[in-house]
């Protein structure tokens, strides 16, 4: 996870949706259904408040500079929380392969990715070949900034697990923690396109590049924080017949709509 914006961000006047996004081949996904709806076209100056107020939080370290700044983002910026985490359908698509990868890892003898795991295992391969073996098993494969952030969501996920819990056995995880897989891919997803979309404030020269360090980690921590407890808010509510996809969308929105109570 960088340190800094790759972009100025997307503009007004165009879909808060990129025509591109269906086009994205989420392995063992269903292809995204073009959509027939006419673009809704985003307003001038989208990202002024969130900008503003992100500035602020990159300065002070005021998480509710940060707070405020993640309401913008979503209420005007994209629209409101239903549009953030329909823009974010690629996302929560690979978090879905991410968690039956898990599962299936630890349920099914016969799962072509547990074979191959436990042969790198068996020949002595180091966690960065298990990490790698598993993200090229769950994310695109394509060039777009969707499809390269899920890779390094997903890398970033399993590297920090692995470190904080090194005795694991990643073809035996047990619920709690393919959750907790879950949400940390999630949380880092929403982490870089909140980044991508309006970080350019890290950018800023007068603040110290060890301060802007701090700010994107505890930045990236609030996020995966929320999106952990609505996630399990939503999980512990579900039924019996999970429909994953749903459910991790549906935290995407949740979280995105805690955020703007206070603007």
């Amino acid at each position: 996870m960088g340190t800094s914006a790759s972009s100025n961000g997307p503009g007004s006047g165009v879909s808060f949706d990129p025509p591109w996004l269906d086009d994205v081949e989420v392995p063992n996904q269903q292809k995204n259904d073009k959509s027939n709806e006419q673009p809704v076209l985003a307003p001038r100056a989208r990202f002024g408040n969130a900008r503003r107020n992100m500035g602020e939080y990159v300065r002070s370290g005021d998480r509710d500079s940060a707070r405020r700044a993640l309401g913008h983002y979503s209420k005007t910026g994209m629209g409101g929380a239903q549009n953030v985490a329909k823009r974010m359908r690629t996302s929560t698509k690979v978090a879905t392969t991410f968690f039956n990868t898990f599962r299936s890892l630890r349920e099914d003898d016969s799962f072509a990715l547990g074979k191959k795991l436990k042969e790198l295992q068996s020949q002595g391969a180091g966690a960065n070949q298990i990490i790698d073996a598993i993200v090229g098993h769950v994310c695109p494969v394509g060039g777009s900034i969707d499809e390269t952030s899920c890779r390094d969501s997903g890398t970033a996920a399993i590297s920090e697990f692995l470190v904080e819990n090194p005795d694991a056995d990643v073809c035996n995880l047990d619920d709690d923690q393919i959750w907790s897989l879950t949400a940390t891919y999630l949380g880092n997803e929403v982490f870089g396109r909140v980044q991508m979309d309006i970080g350019q404030a890290f950018e800023k020269q007068e603040v110290s590049i060890e301060d802007r360090v701090i700010r994107l980690n505890d930045m990236r921590e609030y996020i995966q924080s929320e999106i952990a407890i609505q996630m399990n808010k939503l999980r512990e509510n579900a039924g019996k017949k999970l429909d994953i996809n749903k459910l991790l969308s549906d935290t995407i929105r949740n979280t995105f709509e805690v955020y703007e109570v206070d603007v």
